[in-house]
């Protein structure tokens, strides 16, 4: 009779040991899908910022190009695109330093929340 008692008891114990690591794996799932859906949102973030980039640089460049074809001589053909390099180097590093600042700021907002995720799963599993 004492080995059954002890085998009821087994049984309970692994039954709570698998309650317990199922819950965790839970937390430990939903953490993920948390991380994934951050990430997916930051990437959209910046592909959406390089988007409007390039349609500001299309527009820039047309614009530019409209300049040109008004040049009535060398001079003012050369003086504007001349105009027009500078304006587009300065554009492009405002792009790129936007870019960078955007980048980090969407790493670490992604990051934040999987720190609390992985911190969640943490708590639940100790």
């Amino acid at each position: 009779m004492t080995k059954k008692m002890d085998m009821n008891e087994a049984k309970a114990q692994s039954q709570e040991f698998l309650s317990k690591g199922i819950a965790t794996s839970e937390k430990v799932v939903d953490g993920m899908i948390e991380v994934n859906a951050a990430m997916f949102k930051g990437g959209e973030t910046i592909v959406k910022k390089m988007y409007d980039n390039y349609v500001d640089n299309v527009a820039a460049t047309f614009d530019g190009m409209k300049a040109l074809n008004k040049s009535s001589d060398m001079g003012e053909f050369f003086k504007t695109a001349t105009s027009n390099a500078a304006a587009a180097t300065e554009r492009v590093s405002d792009q790129t330093k936007g870019m960078a600042e955007l980048s980090s700021k969407v790493l670490r907002e992604t990051a934040e929340v999987g720190r609390n995720a992985f911190t969640k799963s943490f708590q639940m599993s100790a």
